[in-house]
């Protein structure tokens, strides 16, 4: 595969599978190259899936308020109300990267803060959070091996 391309796949992966990126970036680029291009990737993921959700959950939203009027609690509901007093926004942004894949956290934290711009910071520290502490680990590894 050639350079661009990898780092091209890179870039892709990290913005929707981000340990699938990261995992390739570890594997062929040098740790500061790699940490760079999957926060690239990460950041870009969620620029796109942030502000393109916004646009379908008000579609949506746009939709399904003609079909229902009125408000139901479900399980769905305090499931969201659960997350949102346990740690909110910030508990979804840390849990994105590694255990959630980088569109489906910004979606549902599209559903939990009405603010895209801040959803966007937020997931954004979270991605960069993340991309150091890998890459970190993989840098101190390389540097011992060496010495």
């Amino acid at each position: 595969m050639s350079g661009w391309l990898m780092r091209g796949s890179i870039v892709l992966w990290s913005s929707s599978k981000f340990l699938v990126g990261t995992g390739m970036a570890l594997a062929f680029l040098p740790p500061l190259e790699g940490l760079i291009w999957c926060i690239i990737g990460g950041v870009g993921g969620c620029l796109v899936w942030i502000f393109a959700g916004n646009g379908l959950q008000q579609l949506w939203v746009k939709h399904v308020s003609k079909a229902k009027k009125k408000a139901v609690f479900s399980k769905k509901n305090r499931f969201l109300v659960k997350i949102r007093s346990r740690g909110g926004l910030w508990l979804v942004a840390f849990l994105t990267p590694l255990v959630l894949s980088i569109p489906v956290g910004c979606l549902f934290a599209n559903t939990l803060e009405s603010n895209p711009y801040r959803v966007l910071r937020i997931q954004s520290l979270s991605v960069l959070f993340w991309s150091v502490l890998i890459f970190g680990f993989k840098g101190i590894a390389v540097y011992f091996k060496a010495n």
